[in-house]
């Protein structure tokens, strides 16, 4: 039992038939369990135990969920914002901040990536479609209308980065987005851009306390087993 690692996880909420309740998504906690994780379950409204967490968990996983709030990074809401939850966005920040500051490890995946780029400073669209600035190529659909477990575009991957060491220089992906990072927060790195040049992949520039991306791989293991690599890297790298 040495080398088990406790991974904490923000949980969401939702109302069922007038009730609230926390949820993480089954999908995620198969990732970390299959990769040898131990999942703990964090809710929002344990916000003043962070420090708590940061202390008793080996590392954290954010997961995807909904809209960050804009206020955090210093903007108002876009028209084509969509459902955001400010109690989750204040412990997930918070959560963050303290877990990267103490130096523990982190993984995002889609919301969770951007919450870890607005921890550290950086800023997101709060829509691509009207707010992301034209490039050489034409914005893509990052919103797929395929089924979520199916891959609709291809990303490419930077070498040196653990994703390149994972997948190499390019993989197809599935997207579920319509927000993503503007601007990359101090100490963050791309790793993996779409065709349009929206940003899919985010590491640690000098550590291997942060590893982001925008799609969804829990949700792609279905019919790319390859996807459950991120999740054993993450874990990998908690046990050493």
């Amino acid at each position: 039992m040495s080398n088990q690692v406790v991974v904490g996880i923000p949980a969401g909420v939702v109302n069922v038939k007038g009730t609230a309740r926390y949820y993480i998504n089954e999908a995620d906690v198969k990732g970390i369990i299959k990769a040898g994780g131990i999942p703990v379950m964090i809710p929002s409204q344990a916000r003043n135990f962070v420090d708590y967490y940061v202390e008793s968990c080996d590392g954290f996983f954010f997961t995807g969920g909904p809209d960050v709030l804009p206020s955090f990074y210093g903007e108002e809401p876009h028209v084509k914002m969509g459902f955001s939850d400010i109690q989750r966005d204040r412990l997930e920040l918070s959560l963050a901040k303290k877990a990267l500051a103490a130096g523990k490890k982190t993984l995002g995946i889609c919301r969770g990536l951007q919450v870890l780029n607005v921890a550290l400073g950086g800023t997101l669209y709060q829509d691509l479609e009207s707010e992301y600035e034209k490039t050489t190529h034409p914005l893509i659909r990052h919103f797929q209308a395929a089924p979520t477990t199916e891959p609709t575009h291809y990303v490419q991957i930077e070498d040196k980065t653990r994703l390149h060491n994972l997948f190499g220089s390019r993989w197809l992906v599935n997207s579920h987005h319509h927000q993503a990072v503007r601007q990359v927060a101090a100490g963050l790195k791309i790793t993996a851009r779409a065709q349009d040049g929206v940003i899919e992949g985010l590491e640690s520039q000098v550590n291997d306390h942060v590893l982001a991306v925008q799609w969804h791989p829990e949700i792609q293991v279905v019919t790319d087993s390859k996807m459950q690599k991120i999740f054993d890297n993450f874990v990998e790298h908690l046990r050493a």
